[in-house]
């Protein structure tokens, strides 16, 4: 059944991580999708209005070539021709600046517009079309221009060319003023749609995330439920099970001291008696144990002093730590007493503190601390042992879950019972040669509260 529980748990989490990546995905296609979208209108309404500059623009630059440009004489004239292309076409301005960033000529649908000669003339230089979103006044327009080179020149009553100006001197800029709103509206347009895409994209990778966290949820509560059935189990055969065994180990115990007595201290004799004196009561302390484990908790909570339930379950330990050359470090903060059931938390300290100094033959360092955090009281025990190995974390809460020779398996499953019944939980970190550090955290109830 255990087995059975822990692969559909497994399962559940990788059915939440199947449901998050294409959630995650569909979000970064419709983002991406968007973005593209956005871009290709953008660009195609900017070519659609840059070709029409470049037209109008040619058409400036060929009257320049012709000489259009004012001379005596001539019926057509530069300005006239921009004016007139002003008056007939979407435009909000056609002007020519010359090297010297002053007006060669300038035609503007409103004399009021305020379009200047040096806002042109900062343009980045280009050769080729190019356009800018110009602000002018309150209003955006859509300025298309580029560098002209001055006109080549016929001389009169020849059919020769005049000479060519340096390629270098005397370009003329022509820029050509268009109606930004269809540009702006697409921009807006789009800003939208990217938004709306962003936050469905959003929506459906917090849906996603919110079913990972519900299948793990749920994977966690039927962990849970599936440990209490197994703890209703053991402590059915428990209740069972204690009685008949207990009365055997009374008269076996009886009988052991009794037959201890007769023999000399220091026979084999004398020695097996006090072998059979603790068997039995560590047969006895495991069914105890297996009982506390499997039944609801009762407890009697009152005013306790941390500090107080700390000195004295290291004092209960002080030989051991002095016989393995363990050094005892504690770092208590001022706390005021808070209610616990001092019996239980003396049990679950000298079981955490026995753990530790098994997990350091050899000696090390075994460190107890405790703070308050917010409303919560945490109490930490760690060592520098022998560590716990990674795959083995998820399992040592487990009843009879031991790596050691003489170990019941039910020592950190205890503490677990007892603490959850404090309505505190247990953490456990852990690095193999390094140690392990286990965390309680309890409620803080101050006798102020």
């Amino acid at each position: 059944m255990t087995t059975q529980t822990s692969q559909a748990s497994t399962f559940r989490r990788r059915g939440g991580i199947v449901l998050l990546v294409p959630a995650l995905l569909a979000a970064v296609v419709l983002i991406w999708l968007a973005v593209q979208g956005r871009e290709r209108e953008q660009r195609t309404i900017a070519r659609i209005l840059t070709t029409q500059g470049e037209t109008l623009i040619r058409a400036v630059e060929a009257a320049r070539r012709m000489g259009m440009r004012g001379q005596e004489g001539r019926q057509f004239r530069l300005r006239s021709l921009m004016d007139e292309m002003v008056r007939q076409g979407d435009l909000r301005f056609l002007g020519l600046v010359d090297t010297q960033g002053r007006f060669e000529a300038l035609s503007e649908v409103e004399p009021s517009l305020g379009i200047t000669a040096g806002v042109l003339a900062a343009l980045p230089a280009s050769s080729e079309p190019a356009w800018e979103i110009v602000q002018i006044g309150e209003e955006q327009v859509f300025v298309v221009y580029r560098y002209s080179r001055p006109p080549r020149r016929f001389m009169h009553n020849s059919m020769e060319r005049g000479p060519l100006a340096d390629p270098g001197e005397e370009r003329a800029l022509i820029a050509v003023g268009l109606d930004a709103s269809l540009y702006l509206r697409a921009v807006r347009k789009d800003v939208l749609t990217l938004a709306m895409a962003g936050g469905l994209g959003l929506a459906l990778a917090f849906a996603g995330a919110v079913t990972l966290y519900w299948r793990r949820k749920v994977a966690g509560l039927e962990s849970e439920v599936a440990r209490q059935e197994r703890l209703a189990a053991l402590g059915t055969l428990a209740a069972g099970v204690a009685h008949e065994i207990r009365n055997p180990l009374s008269s076996i115990k009886g009988f052991a001291t009794y037959f201890g007595a007769k023999f000399e201290p220091g026979t084999q004799d004398h020695a097996l008696a006090e072998v059979m004196i603790g068997e039995t009561d560590r047969l006895n302390r495991v069914v105890t144990e297996l009982l506390e484990l499997t039944h609801p908790l009762e407890l009697r909570l009152a005013p306790a002093s941390v500090e107080e339930l700390v000195q004295h379950a290291l004092t209960l330990v002080e030989n051991d730590c002095s016989s393995k050359g363990i050094a005892v470090r504690t770092r208590i903060a001022q706390l005021e007493p808070t209610r616990l059931d001092s019996d239980r938390m003396l049990q679950i300290l000298l079981n955490l503190f026995l753990n530790a100094i098994q997990a350091m033959p050899t000696g090390g360092t075994l460190t107890v601390s405790a703070q308050r955090v917010k409303d919560r009281l945490e109490l930490c025990v760690a060592d520098t042992g022998l560590g716990i190995a990674p795959q083995d974390l998820d399992r040592i809460f487990d009843p009879y879950f031991t790596t050691k020779n003489q170990g019941t398996g039910l020592g950190l499953a205890t503490v677990r019972t007892m603490v959850e019944a404090h309505g505190g939980q247990v953490r456990v970190s852990s690095e193999p040669g390094r140690g392990t550090q286990v965390i309680l955290d309890l409620p803080y109830k101050g006798e102020s509260r």
